[in-house]
């Protein structure tokens, strides 16, 4: 009875934290998706990403797929990162792909010469997880992308500021 007791107490005493990031697990497949479903990321997008002012251009999937770019804000008046996006179709599923490159546009993953790629986990209402990033539109102009990194969810929100 006290085990059960103290088990109880445990379960409830701390808050839960959501997981806002998804994995798809080795060997499942994509869920189906059409570039059509993320037309609405169409715009411009600013807010805040890590602690400093950031920014995100999307595209419309006119041509079947929709490429976009990112900048993070150094806090300085200068850039620290930037990021070169695409959601692509990849046979009937979606993948997020990214590169990332300085301020001087030398690319992080210059040695491998290739893009991350994120494909994706499921589709839920207006909630897209792909593995370890994850896109939420919250109403016609607001936006929270988790990211994954260094092991914790980090969430880049955004308000569109141009359609």
């Amino acid at each position: 009875m006290l085990r059960t007791t103290f088990a109880l107490a445990l379960l409830f005493a701390a808050p839960a934290v959501a997981q806002e990031t998804r994995t798809l697990d080795p060997g499942t497949k994509s869920p189906p998706a059409k570039i059509e479903q993320f037309a609405w990321l169409t715009g411009t997008w600013r807010g805040e990403a890590l602690g400093a002012p950031a920014m995100e251009v999307y595209s419309s999937p006119e041509i079947g797929q929709i490429a976009g770019h990112f900048m993070l804000q150094d806090g300085k008046g200068g850039v620290r990162v930037y990021e070169m996006q695409q959601f692509k179709p990849v046979g009937d599923s979606i993948v997020y792909r990214l590169r990332h490159l300085n301020y001087d546009l030398t690319g992080w993953e210059d040695a491998t010469g290739k893009a991350l790629e994120f494909p994706l986990v499921a589709i839920e209402g207006e909630t897209f997880y792909f593995n370890g990033l994850t896109v939420k539109r919250e109403g016609e102009n607001k936006l929270t992308i988790w990211i994954k990194i260094q092991g914790k969810d980090q969430p880049f929100r955004y308000t569109r500021s141009k359609p």
